[in-house]
This record gives structure tokens, C-alpha cells and sequence, in this order.
């Protein structure tokens, strides 16, 4: 569990990444030394505290964007090196590593000194293809283009006559309308077309230009490469069906050699035969749960899950890698369950994921591989069968739930065994559920003896096949894979995105409120005409969760601010999405129907008014005034008066009347006067001498 981790010498202040670790001893690399390769050093001398200290991630890695030139710049400095990565423990022998750099070197045409740089950069960046990436973030303007300058920027030319001209704001309005307009709209346009109707855009408005003083070729690639990503372009110029068919950002890295704990994971997702009720109306039905396992191929343990009602997708099973990254201890402590984490030990990422076609779309997809420097394997199509291990969980999940809960989906139709719904049988809530599966896997972890365990010859008889004793015998024995990452950081970078709109009443998501304080001290919420507020903002959310949401202000990997649900959402506390949208369905349906019934009755309000108004204007005209006008205005505070005083009588009057006919009315004895008998209290002398007798 140490690779990838940073120490400090505390003696000379270098510090050192463990790039390799083996049973006794590891390799380090000196990541402040440009000229360093790795060294051996026995694990007692590196855990020795008097030695060396662990410190924190000191790298914070660019963030590459998909088609970027920065990502060029990557894939290719990460295909230079990686064939030396295939040979992994024999780069640690200098004359076996001068040898493979040689061969990489006739391979690859690459200088040797880029290899070299290259593969110090890989060990000394953090060992993931993010490593490799240019650090232009730290370079010229960021990103400003140079438009009021005098001379033309770029090489002179060589051949053509003219120096060229300048593009200046004027010019790349040019190219702009003709890359929107032209070469965005239609497919079968190339760049080349573009540009010469970007060139006819130019002679119009400059009719004096000649052949030596008009846009070149390179000039509008140039702007294009800079300013339109190759994933817009694509979705702009692909009908959508064919780029969500066609299209696919990913590429996988080359998986680790050694095999053992975190080898490899195995996610898949079942829609279970069992249908819940809502937590909050146990008479409201709703559908059946879906289930994420990760289990590790190794050990057989299931390493990570997620319970809900989300749709199978590549968003939903990031939440389910986001929980087999981080500890178990602090989820099974949200549902009142208190384990130690000798009981649930898997934290940090494995080398490879295995899942199917469909689930490997996604930004999600691009932190696993490039951040994180995990391979990603397709299953074939049609062919769950290639993830045995963890189909094979969810037969045995459903089979230890069957017995015990209602509302089980069983083989045949619910319609035909006596006209009975299985649906009306459902009992248990989702929080429920997931309580009964965590329950479920921690046994299966702990006590499953896996059958048919294809033991390995160098591992002992006496090892249990159990997947708790095969996960801690191969992180002791075969070198885990695993790696130690910022479990807050990821887990958000996993997480689904959205969009959220931003007003004056906080940032609106799914028909909920939130707020932030960043964007508190930004003055977004103020309830002023001068104050800037973007529309919409990015933003990552949790389904499981309402109280909080994510928001995303750049494209960095640590970059988020926390919202809370503001009080004007506080209906919706507590709650996963999936509840709050059906809550959020009903109060919309309710608020129709009574609008129904205001629309229906608006019409007999307005009649009622106009025949009170003409009853009253009749009055009017049938009793005409001397006064004039000025007369009538002079007098309207004594009128005003004089009324009152009428009303207030007219309210004595009535109360008057109400008195007098309020007599009290004769009670008629229920015993005659003269009984004996009475309902006086008793006397306590009574009670006192009862007692003593």
C-alpha cells in the first residue's frame, strides 16, 4: 500500500515517490534530482520516522482536455515510453534499462532524450498518463490571443511573395462565421472550403487585398485548433445517433503485469427481483432497485456497491467506483452499521476495470484513465459471461433476500397465480434494502468460502478461500496494485453532472434551491440590476443525496464548491433525487388541479362582480345630486365620517338585538328536590376515618 506515495528525507529534504514495492524492500525515485533514476531501499528504513516522513501529493496534475493539443502532446510522449513499461521491473537495472531504451529508441524515432525525459516525468509525476501532459497552464497569457499587435506573428514565408497579414478581432469574426456558418452545418465540408469562404468573407470587406494580403491556410487552422474543441466539433457536424453509435473519446492504458489484490475489478449492475415502497408513504409503490457490484478477481471481494433507483449507466457505476476507492467504515456508518475496516479493507484504485460497452462513455471515464491511470477493459457484446466473478454475486444476493422479504418477482407472471400482483406485496423501503445488501457483503467478504478456487502453487494449503483471507494474504504476499488517492477528490470527479441555473433565489437543480458561499461573497444572489451572474453553472450531484450538490467553476480536478439545499428546498431534505422528482411530480399535479378549479370558477367570480357593479351604478343614476363636482370633492373626509359613524351604530343595533333574544334556558333537575342525594365534593374527614377503620 505504499506505491505512489511521496516521503521526505529528512535529511537532505529530497523527496522520493515509490514507484515499485515488493514483500521486504522498494523502489524510490528522487522526484526533485532532473537527472535521478530509482533506487532500492529496504521498507523498514523508509517507515523509519527518523528517516523519512510521509507528505501529500506535491503535484497538482493539468487537467487535459479530450482532443486538446495538450492531449496530443501526452498520448504521444505516453506511446514513446510505454513499451518500456511492458518490461516494468527490468528498467530498474541500468545496463538492462540502456539496453530497452535503446530498442525504444530505433522504434520510435524518438530521440533519446526525450525517452529519457519522459520516463523520469511518468515515475516522478505520479505513474498515470495525466504525467506526461505539457504544463501550458503555466505558459504565456493563458489562453489570451495576441490581436493589437504591429508585426505579423509566425514564421516569414519561405516562398510564397508578401509578408501576410495580422489577424486582428475583425479577421476572426471572419473565420468565426464561416466555422459556424459553413463548415460546422455540414459534414462534407473540410477545412480547405472553410477557409475559402472565410477569404470571400475578407475580399468583401476589404475589396483593395490582393493575392500576398489574405488569409492563409495555417492562419485558419491555427484559429480553429485554438478555439473549437474536437468534441464540439464532432457533436455539431455528426447527426446524433451515428456519434453516440460511432464516436468514442476513450483509450486504454496498459495494464500491470503482477497479479493479485487489485489486478483488477469487475463492475456490472442488476435490476433486482424486488419491488420497494417509498420511505416516506409505505403505500406508495416504487419499481424495483437497481444494484452496482465492484468485486476484485483476485480475492472474489466485493470491494464496492451502490443501491438505488438510477437507470444502469456509466454515471450511475461511477458512484459504485467511488465507493470501492474510498473506506467502508464511514458508508456503512450512514446507515447505522459499525464495522472496523479489518472487516471491509479494500481502499484505493486498482490498475485495470472491467465493465460492459455501454458503461465506458463519460468524462467519469477520462479522470479513471488519464488522472488516475487506470486501464479500462470492454466486455464483448452480449457477453455478461466475462465478468463471471461478479454475475455470480448477484445469483447468490438474490438467493439469501428470497426467502425472507415480500414483494419477490417470481418466474411466472404475477397476473397468472391467482389474479395476485407480487408488486402489492412489497414492504420494505430502499434505505431497507441496502441496509439487508450491506449486511449481505460484509458476510460474503468475511465468511463465503468460494468454491472451485483456482489456488495458485505458491500459495499455502492452509489458506482458507475465503475472500477476506485471500485479499490480505495477496496484499502481504503478491504486492497489491492498489493505490492511495484522495478519496473526497475523487469520489466528486465521479460523481454524475448536471446543469443548474443561477437567479436572484439561489442555484436551481431539478426544481430545488441551493446555495454556496462563494457564490454568496460573489454577489449572485443580490436582488440588483448591475450584479453578474452566469445562467447556468456545472455542477456534480450524488442520487442518493439532496442535501448537497457540487459546483464545478472550472474543468480543474480540484476544483468544487460545496451547496447546501437552502431552506426553501428544506421539503426536500433527506431525500434521494429519485424521491424528491416524484414529490416534486406530485406537487405539480396537485397545483394543476387546482388550477383547474380557480380557471373553472374565474368566470362566475367575474359575473358576481359586474352584477354587483350594475346593481350599484343603476342606483347612482336613479338618484341624481345638486352638488357639483367641487362640492363633492370638498366634502368627501365629513362623508367618510358621517358613514363610519352610521356603520358603528348599525353595529350597536345588531348587538343589541342579539342580547335580548339570548334568554337562558329553565334547567330541569334530573332528581327531585327533595333527594338526599347529592354532587357535592365529599368530605375529606369522610375518606380519613374510611381508612383508619
Amino acid at each position: 500500500m505504499y506505491l505512489n506515495q511521496v516521503y521526505l528525507e529528512n535529511l537532505t529534504e529530497h523527496r522520493y515517490r515509490v514507484v515499485w514495492e515488493h514483500l521486504n524492500f522498494c523502489m524510490l525515485i528522487d522526484i526533485d534530482d532532473e537527472s535521478a533514476w530509482p533506487i532500492q531501499l529496504n521498507l523498514d528504513d523508509l517507515l523509519n520516522p527518523e528517516q523519512f516522513s510521509l507528505i501529500s501529493e506535491p503535484f497538482v496534475l493539468p487537467s487535459v482536455e479530450i482532443g486538446s493539443i495538450s492531449a496530443e502532446r501526452r498520448d504521444e510522449a505516453y506511446r514513446a515510453i510505454s513499451h518500456l513499461l511492458d518490461n516494468y521491473t527490468l528498467l530498474f537495472d541500468k545496463a538492462t534499462r540502456n539496453q530497452l531504451i535503446r530498442e525504444q529508441v530505433e522504434k520510435t524515432d524518438k530521440p533519446r532524450i526525450y525517452i529519457l525525459r519522459q520516463l523520469r516525468r511518468y515515475w516522478k509525476r505520479g505513474m498515470a498518463p495525466d504525467a506526461l501532459a505539457p504544463d501550458y497552464e503555466k505558459c504565456g497569457g493563458a489562453g489570451t490571443p495576441r490581436r493589437n499587435v504591429k508585426n505579423k506573428l509566425g514564421r516569414k514565408r519561405k516562398n510564397a511573395d508578401g509578408e501576410g497579414i495580422i489577424i486582428t478581432d475583425e479577421v476572426a469574426d471572419l473565420f468565426r462565421l464561416a466555422i459556424d456558418g459553413f463548415y460546422l452545418k455540414n459534414e462534407k465540408v473540410n477545412l480547405k472550403d472553410a477557409k475559402d469562404r472565410a477569404v470571400g468573407f475578407y475580399k468583401s470587406r476589404y475589396p483593395k487585398a490582393d493575392k500576398t494580403s489574405i488569409p492563409t491556410l495555417s492562419q485558419f487552422k491555427y484559429f480553429y485548433k485554438t478555439n473549437y474543441q474536437t468534441t464540439n466539433v464532432l457533436k455539431a457536424r455528426t447527426p446524433q445517433i451515428q456519434f453516440n453509435k460511432d464516436t468514442s473519446p476513450l483509450t486504454s492504458t496498459s495494464a500491470y503485469l503482477n497479479f493479485g489484490p487489485g489486478a483488477r475489478y469487475e463492475i456490472d449492475a442488476t435490476i433486482v427481483d424486488l419491488y420497494l415502497v417509498s420511505g416516506l408513504d409505505r403505500n406508495r409503490i416504487i419499481g424495483r432497485p437497481v444494484i452496482y457490484y465492484v468485486k476484485d478477481v483476485f480475492s472474489r471481494m466485493v470491494v464496492g456497491l451502490y443501491v438505488g433507483l438510477e437507470n444502469p449507466s456509466w454515471a450511475t457505476a461511477t458512484i459504485a467506483l467511488a465507493n470501492a476507492f474510498s473506506d467502508k467504515v464511514k458508508y456503512c456508518q450512514q446507515f447505522g452499521i459499525e464495522i472496523d475496516s479489518s472487516m471491509w479493507p479494500s481502499v484505493g484504485i486498482p490498475a485495470t476495470i472491467t465493465a460492459d460497452r455501454g458503461e465506458m462513455l463519460g468524462r467519469q471515464a477520462d479522470v479513471l484513465v488519464n488522472r488516475l491511470g487506470i486501464s479500462l477493459t470492454n466486455t464483448r457484446a452480449y457477453r455478461g459471461s466475462d465478468k463471471g466473478v461478479v454475475e455470480r454475486a448477484f445469483k447468490e444476493m438474490h438467493a439469501h433476500i428470497k426467502p425472507y422479504a415480500q414483494g419477490i418477482v417470481e418466474p411466472l407472471n404475477g397476473k397468472k397465480r391467482i389474479g395476485h400482483r407480487y408488486e402489492l406485496d412489497a414492504e420494505l423501503s430502499l434505505t431497507a434494502f441496502t441496509k439487508i445488501v450491506i449486511h449481505h457483503v460484509i458476510n460474503h467478504n468475511t465468511t463465503h468460502v468460494v468454491t472451485e478456487y483456482d489456488f495458485a502453487p505458491d500459495m499455502p494449503t492452509d489458506l482458507a478461500s475465503k475472500p477476506i483471507d485471500l485479499w490480505n494474504w495477496g496484499v502481504k504476499n503478491r504486492t497489491g496494485k492498489l493505490r492511495v488517492v484522495d478519496e473526497e477528490l475523487t469520489f466528486i470527479n465521479m460523481l454524475p453532472q448536471g446543469k443548474a441555473t443561477v437567479s436572484v433565489t439561489g442555484i436551481k437543480f431539478n426544481g430545488m434551491s441551493y446555495t454556496c458561499s462563494e457564490a454568496m461573497q460573489m454577489g449572485w444572489f443580490h436582488r440588483s440590476k448591475s450584479v453578474t451572474r452566469p445562467e447556468s453553472v456545472d455542477i456534480s450531484y450524488d442520487p442518493r443525496n439532496t442535501n448537497v450538490i457540487y459546483l464545478r467553476p472550472d474543468a480543474r480536478f480540484d476544483s468544487y464548491w460545496v451547496c447546501l439545499l437552502s431552506d426553501k428546498s428544506r421539503r426536500y431534505r433527506d431525500m434521494t433525487f429519485a424521491e424528491a422528482k416524484l414529490l416534486l411530480s406530485q406537487a405539480k399535479k396537485t397545483e394543476a388541479t387546482n388550477q383547474q378549479q380557480e380557471d373553472f370558477e374565474a368566470p362566475d367570480l367575474q359575473q358576481k362582480i359586474m352584477k354587483i357593479v350594475k346593481e350599484e351604478r343603476d342606483k347612482k343614476a336613479q338618484s341624481p345630486s345638486s352638488q357639483t363636482n367641487t362640492e363633492k370633492l370638498r366634502g368627501i373626509r365629513e362623508n367618510r365620517n358621517a358613514e363610519k359613524e352610521l356603520e358603528r351604530q348599525k353595529d350597536r343595533d345588531e348587538l343589541a338585538d342579539k342580547s335580548k333574544k339570548q334568554e337562558l334556558s329553565p334547567v330541569v333537575p334530573i332528581r327531585s328536590s327533595d333527594s338526599d342525594e347529592s354532587f357535592d365534593f365529599p368530605d375529606l374527614d369522610s375518606f380519613l376515618e374510611d381508612d383508619d377503620e
